[in-house]
């Protein structure tokens, strides 16, 4: 079972019950996951824009769905909630701003075509809400620069986005269309920048990154309820589960503060103690205990899941993140890291950038191996098709196919030669048939 990561006996790495997989593919309905990840706001190329307008307009269930099931895609993983804060259901608690049940509308196309849904649920990360509730973004605990940016000790983390670009629609102004979109700014991107972090083009948003001891939480709770009990979807996935990546000193807010020191005192350090890296990761699973426990309460055969970033235990997952692997593995049925070596550079830039991804896939495979031990359910890895070559696709599908199978992301982006490569790896090695 372990053995599809090529030249890699995986079942050495692992401490949980192989058996976890069987329950794991018999509750989602496959054999073995092949899935495609759809972002319904990122419009039809790319990631790098926030496109309400395609969103509400022009994405066309049925012609994905189709190119799915003629490609043996037999999972669809849709974001339903992104970063912006954006909620593509039928909801009376969050913010739609496509006014458009999308969630809906896959569930009914997947059941016409057998394709199982499952979805990714952005948690801490949400621009909308941190427009609308300063209160509840968490703060800076020093003052530093990113970015070319300056942030204050005890200001709130909204920044400029880094990659996401909106374009205002023909014939709406600026000032309507920040009515819609409030943490949408004046500043402009008039051209793409050469590094792959700058290729987005058109208006700058803010983002946020919410206290997870603030109303925040609550706020999602509900949300969750809300697509658990109305939507068929065969799991639910905590995406940003997490602190913001970029910065070590989130968030001293006086919540997190006053709850810090009720339970460690007064001696210990903020930001830089033990006992304050453990406060972190006990924030987070405080929150991933109870949303997999909303999940269950109202829909007991919806798995739940967490995505992760994999990099470095102590550098990115303690200090940064407050993502304890263990703790969160504990909690939730699958495990899901974000490997995207190629993401970091591809062969189609230029030689150099194709071997900045090589050096990351192995990277993430040597990282993977030292930390596999710290997972505790079955683990489903999510990789790049955007921004990389087939071979290169291909490369990352084998060598980060754990046993449960694999997912993609996403389908815009997605070349037609990789599509190929795609069906050609379900029939040829998933012996899916034809």
């Amino acid at each position: 079972m372990f053995s599809m990561g090529k030249n890699t006996k995986w079942s050495k790495y692992f401490n949980f019950n192989t058996s976890e997989y069987e329950r794991i593919k018999s509750n989602i309905g496959v054999d073995t996951i092949l899935g495609m990840g759809l972002m319904p706001i990122r419009g039809p190329s790319g990631f790098r824009k926030l496109d309400y307008e395609y969103a509400k307009k022009d994405l066309n269930v049925n012609v994905v769905m189709d190119k799915l099931e003629q490609h043996h895609i037999n999972v669809l993983g849709i974001v339903i909630k992104d970063t912006d804060g954006a909620c593509v259901w039928d909801t009376k608690i969050g913010w739609n701003p496509i006014e458009r049940d999308i969630l809906g509308e896959f569930c009914d196309a997947g059941n016409d075509r057998d394709i199982k849904l499952i979805i990714s649920f952005t948690s801490m990360n949400d621009a909308y809400q941190g427009a609308i509730h300063p209160e509840r973004v968490s703060v800076h605990g020093k003052s530093g620069k990113k970015g070319g940016l300056r942030f204050k000790k005890g200001e709130i983390s909204t920044h400029l986005e880094g990659e996401m670009r909106i374009d205002l629609p023909i014939g709406v102004s600026f000032s309507e269309y920040r009515e819609i979109i409030p943490f949408l700014t004046e500043n402009l991107d008039e051209k793409i920048g050469k590094s792959r972090g700058a290729r987005g083009k058109g208006y700058i948003p803010n983002t946020s990154f919410m206290c997870p001891n603030s109303e925040h939480v609550d706020y999602l709770l509900q949300l969750s309820k809300e697509v658990v009990k109305k939507y068929p979807i065969k799991a639910f996935f905590a995406d940003y589960i997490r602190y913001d990546s970029g910065y070590t000193d989130l968030c001293t807010c006086e919540r997190c503060v006053e709850k810090f020191r009720s339970i460690f005192g007064t001696k210990p350090k903020l930001l830089k103690s033990k006992e304050w890296y453990d406060f972190k990761a006990d924030t987070i699973a405080e929150y991933g205990r109870k949303l997999h426990d909303t999940i269950k309460k109202f829909n007991q055969n919806c798995t739940s899941g967490w995505f992760c970033l994999p990099g470095p235990k102590k550098m990115l997952s303690e200090k940064r993140l407050g993502q304890d692997w263990n703790k969160l593995s504990s909690i939730f049925e699958i495990s899901s890291p974000m490997e995207y070596p190629y993401l970091m550079g591809t062969r189609d830039d230029s030689l150099f950038w194709g071997k900045v991804g090589d050096f990351f896939y192995w990277y993430f495979i040597r990282n993977m191996k030292k930390r596999a031990h710290e997972l505790n359910n079955p683990v489903l890895v999510i990789t790049n098709s955007v921004e990389c070559n087939s071979e290169e696709m291909l490369k990352q599908i084998r060598g980060f196919n754990f046993g449960l199978g694999i997912a993609l992301f996403k389908y815009y982006g997605t070349s037609e030669e990789q599509w190929k490569t795609i069906k050609k790896y379900a029939e040829n090695e998933l012996k899916i048939e034809k």
